[in-house]
């Protein structure tokens, strides 16, 4: 006795179902461990040791670099917001996280270091947005390995980014080493000299969020605090 042809359809049907399913679970299931990968890469590159003590200024550069194409791919990729994976890397609910679980009620807070890390990657993701970098493929492969992206939209593009430092090294020997210090920016057009009132102010609070995060001593605080101040 062969299949009706209803029989037939309804096999068809729930065969394509199963198909579906398997597709959509599939999918999950490789995104699930996409997001894994991105948080392990990243409390990696944003532990506190390669944040504050890298040993070499190229080393802290090309993490920094690498953090961005794994922030943009949080955004392409997986269609979740950087800030929101930047939470679990530092205080994720299993022992991989970086600062451990987030502290609970109303006057939770998150570590300082955690805090001075995060502001510093979320800042430098929006630089690269705003300067175009994330529309390139070359540059995604750029940053990925490390390497310095080129700008793609404004008065500079297609010119090299640069990093700029809050904290001027030449006032702080060994702060060019600290990634939260370093802003990808435009190239420098020769306008050195004295920082403006907004950059004066950004390093001031840059020095203070330091010094709360017990990255500097207080002498050392006191002193860059004066430096900024005499402007």
């Amino acid at each position: 006795m062969g299949i009706s042809p209803g029989d037939l359809i309804r096999h068809v049907v729930t065969g394509a179902v199963v198909v579906a399913i398997a597709i959509v679970a599939l999918k999950a299931w490789n995104k699930h461990k996409m997001e894994k990968q991105i948080v392990s890469d990243l409390r990696d590159l944003a532990h506190p040791t390669t944040s504050f003590e890298a040993a070499y200024d190229a080393e802290a550069t090309s993490s920094l670099f690498k953090s961005m194409a794994l922030l943009h791919k949080i955004k392409a990729e997986l269609n979740k917001e950087p800030n929101e994976i930047l939470r679990e890397v530092f205080h994720g609910d299993d022992e991989g996280a970086l600062f451990g679980e987030m502290e609970s009620g109303s006057n939770a807070s998150s570590d300082p270091k955690a805090e001075l890390i995060g502001k510093g990657l979320l800042r430098n993701y929006q630089h690269c947005r705003t300067l175009g970098i994330f529309s390139d493929s070359e540059n995604l492969r750029n940053l990925m390995a490390g390497k310095t992206p080129i700008i793609k939209s404004g008065p500079d593009s297609n010119s090299k980014a640069t990093i700029r430092f809050i904290i001027d090294p030449s006032v702080s020997p060994g702060s060019e080493r600290i990634i939260p210090n370093m802003i990808i920016s435009p190239p420098d057009r020769g306008e050195g000299g004295k920082p403006t009132d907004m950059q004066i102010s950004q390093a001031k609070e840059f020095v203070r969020a330091l010094y709360d995060a017990r990255v500097i001593e207080r002498d050392t605080g006191e002193r860059l605090n004066q430096h900024y101040e005499s402007f």
